[in-house]
């Protein structure tokens, strides 16, 4: 769960204020000052990704820094995957192709 700080320091103050001035309210008011962090934590913080402030909560999902030796390997990776599916595609063509001749002799014994 991610919070923003200004809001919670904002409903904090408010929290405060409240119980200084009007105590009896407190216990009616608490509630809604808890149910108003949420919504309001994500007006803040929806603001502040419009802006290009980005939030100050991780979500994890996050592409992390490659270096260049990483940028090689997974190169590297590639064509080694692209070759190999290029000789499963030969290969599926020789099976398919000679499949194709071998068919009726197969029909016979079923």
């Amino acid at each position: 769960m991610c919070l923003n700080k200004k809001v919670l320091i904002g409903l904090g103050i408010v929290a405060v204020g409240l119980f200084l001035l009007k105590p009896a309210w407190m216990v009616a008011a608490l509630p809604l000052l808890i149910l108003a962090i949420c919504p309001l934590s994500m007006i803040f913080m929806m603001r502040g990704q419009r802006n290009g402030q980005g939030s100050s909560c991780s979500t994890g999902t996050e592409t992390p820094k490659t270096s260049a030796s990483a940028v090689d390997v997974t190169d590297v990776q590639i064509k080694a995957l692209q070759a190999e599916l290029r000789s499963l595609k030969a290969a599926q063509a020789e099976r398919e192709s000679g499949a194709t001749d071998e068919w009726p002799q197969a029909k016979k014994y079923l």
